[in-house]
């Protein structure tokens, strides 16, 4: 009541101008200011801060006032040496704020959140300009053209020993890790050991761990933070799509023929076949640009292609159904078209720290991801399954762990329920801080190959991996870990002869091994609803299957909504970390290299595996999804996710 009453302020100590002056409704303002001490002789305590303005009437008018009430806002008188300021942010209402004249005295202070306003502005221009930091390293990617250039400080560098001083590539380092994230030896270090125990004692901070202490074969991964820019987009359409339903049983034998354009495809059709089994071998045919979709009774061919095609028409003997047309419409997010990758081991501004740094709001000084694709630990026998043995205990809390070793199979799911669920379980069982490899952390590992090599082809760049092989359509033909171990911290490529005179080759990306080939991985941390539309959500932490609440959010474009080789990745200012696939026009070598696998063959929740196996070829890489799996799902070339560690608790999802 007091302050309302006020008209003026008295024994005033102090005056400044008002530096900015925002709208931030229709109904209020937002006023800045700063106060220095530079020209003040005595110190007081702030009491009231009152607020004048120009009345076209009156004149010069108290608008506004306040009070501090802590009674600890003071400010001292300049002592010659150090100068002392206050800023001041302050929001009141105004009858219509159109109405009010939004003039600063060009004399005012500048506050802290202009000098922060200018340097997001000064940061933006550069990043389109182009960084010339030397502690800045980045990569011009032009899809289009199928070009990348090197930048800043990356500029006229090569791959290996010219990146080893920059801490967030030559800081990675293979080391032993105990199941309580106690960082023992690395590579090189007296102690290091990649059987899965110590074999002999070694000390840390004045602790003794004596030999056989379970230790882990992890990658360092120091944080770093990163910058991505956008310079040409292109907007993802929800591609046009053909659909036909069958509605009954056949009641005859005959054909169905199915036209697009100037193409034609037929089917045979026996009497009594189901509307299922029909809508299989429609789903059977090919059609140049177009791939089918089968959901029960209902087959959808959609466009590869952007831009209108010819519709579908069908003729048939015996059969009943319906067709229908999807035509193209906008979705959400944009495919990159031309774009630059920065990082830096420093924080500068406009940058951010990379997510994979941050679990929960929790920043992290770094990760530890798996040098080598998992095999499992027995609890029970208090050893390491190193054939695939089909034996694994999926008992939260008690039963058998993840690992990451060198000198074992990778895990499958042969014959025992190796879900994602169940691998999660497994990684978890290992102790806090422990799970599955998840797609944030994986894109870290991604933006730095791809700066490192200024290319997307890591097949091209280091090595095919175990990728040629020929699949015998029964067995886990994956090869043991530990061929990269003579590699250390290095990247390459390492030719391993089998018994039977094949030849494969294993490869490494700064410690971690076979990122790609050998046997797909399970990615967690990224559920896929697949309702013709492919909408997907991520988290960093509690993570579950079939989720799209708690700690995962929607990412606001989505995947490509056919499969093959990648030209574009999607893009929007949030997510602007990820390698996730939305167009695929490209080939086995560039833009990308890599194949997306989306033939997703019914609606419902799917999960991501990434890397491909031993017999995909070209199709292999880093960059490289697939989203056509039920959660429900195991196989014999899916292993669980690569180990990944972070200092955080383990929360239920």
């Amino acid at each position: 009541d007091e302050l309302q009453a006020l008209s003026s302020l008295s024994d005033v100590k102090q005056t400044s101008l008002v530096s900015k002056v925002t709208r931030t409704n229709e109904v209020a303002i937002q006023i800045e200011a700063a106060f220095t001490n530079a020209d003040l002789t005595e110190g007081y305590y702030m009491r009231t801060l009152g607020l004048y303005a120009l009345d076209p009437d009156e004149g010069e008018i108290l608008y506004a006032a306040c009070a501090e009430t802590s009674g600890n806002c003071y400010m001292p008188a300049y002592n010659g040496v150090t100068t002392s300021g206050a800023y001041f942010r302050l929001v009141t209402t105004v009858g219509n704020a159109d109405s009010v004249s939004l003039e600063v005295d060009p004399g005012a202070f500048a506050t802290i959140g202009d000098i922060q306003e200018l340097e997001k502005e000064i940061a933006d221009l550069k990043a389109y300009i182009g960084y010339t930091d030397a502690d800045i390293y980045g990569v011009e990617v032009d899809f289009k053209n199928n070009k990348f250039t090197r930048l800043a400080g990356a500029a006229n560098m090569t791959p290996g020993e010219m990146f080893d001083d920059v801490e967030c590539f030559g800081g990675r380092k293979r080391v032993n890790l105990t199941d309580d994230g106690v960082e023992l030896s690395a590579y090189g270090e007296a102690g290091y050991t990649e059987t899965g125990k110590l074999t002999s004692a070694v000390v840390k901070d004045g602790v003794t761990y004596p030999t056989g202490t379970a230790v882990q074969v992890m990658v360092k991964q120091p944080k770093f933070w990163y910058k991505v820019v956008p310079l040409e987009t292109a907007p993802i359409k929800y591609p046009q799509m053909e659909e036909v339903t069958i509605t009954g049983v056949a009641n005859a034998a005959g054909n169905i023929t199915l036209t697009i354009g100037s193409e034609s495809k037929t089917v045979t059709v026996e009497n009594g076949n189901s509307a299922s089994t029909i809508a299989g071998k429609i789903a059977a045919l090919s059609f140049t640009n177009f791939q089918a979709r089968q959901n029960g009774a209902t087959v959808r061919f959609v466009s590869r292609i952007e831009g209108k095609r010819d519709k579908l028409s069908v003729s048939s003997t015996g059969v009943t159904g319906t067709t229908k047309s999807y035509a193209e419409a906008p979705a959400n997010g944009v495919h990159m078209r031309k774009g630059r990758y920065y990082v830096s081991p420093q924080p500068k501004a406009g940058f951010k720290l990379h997510p994979a740094f941050i679990v929960d709001g929790q920043e992290q000084e770094a990760i530890y991801r798996a040098a080598f694709e998992p095999c499992i630990y027995d609890v029970s026998a208090s050893d390491y399954l190193k054939t695939d043995e089909q034996v694994a205990d999926f008992t939260s809390g008690t039963g058998d762990k993840l690992s990451s070793i060198a000198g074992a199979k990778p895990c499958s799911g042969v014959t025992q329920n190796l879900t994602r669920a169940n691998a999660r379980i497994l990684a978890a069982n290992r102790g806090d801080g422990w799970c599955q490899d998840y797609t944030i952390s994986h894109s870290a590992t991604e933006i730095l190959m791809l700066i490192e090599y200024a290319s997307f082809n890591m097949q091209s760049a280091i090595g095919a991996g175990h990728t040629g092989r020929t699949d015998d359509g029964a067995s886990n033909m994956s090869e043991l870990t530990g061929a990269t171990s003579t590699l250390g911290n290095k990247s390459g490529a390492v030719t391993v002869d089998l018994d039977d005179d094949l030849e494969i080759v294993m490869v490494s990306y700064r410690g971690e091994e076979n990122l790609w080939g050998n046997i797909w991985k399970h990615e967690d941390g990224i559920n896929v609803l697949a309702q013709w539309t492919h909408a997907f959500y991520i988290a960093d932490n509690a993570f579950a299957d079939s989720k799209d609440d708690g700690s995962y959010r929607l990412v606001d474009f989505p995947m490509a909504f056919t499969e093959g080789y990648i030209s574009a990745f999607g893009y929007t200012e949030e997510f602007d970390f990820l390698f996730i696939t939305t167009e695929v026009r490209g080939n086995s070598s560039l833009p990308v290299g890599d194949y997306n696998y989306s033939n997703v063959a019914s609606s419902g929740w799917h999960i991501v595996i990434s890397g491909a196996s031993w017999y995909h070829g070209a199709y292999a890489g880093p960059f490289g999804r697939s989203s056509g799996t039920a959660p429900s799902s195991r196989d014999r070339d899916i292993s669980g996710g690569r180990l990944v560690y972070r200092k955080a608790k383990n929360k239920a999802a």
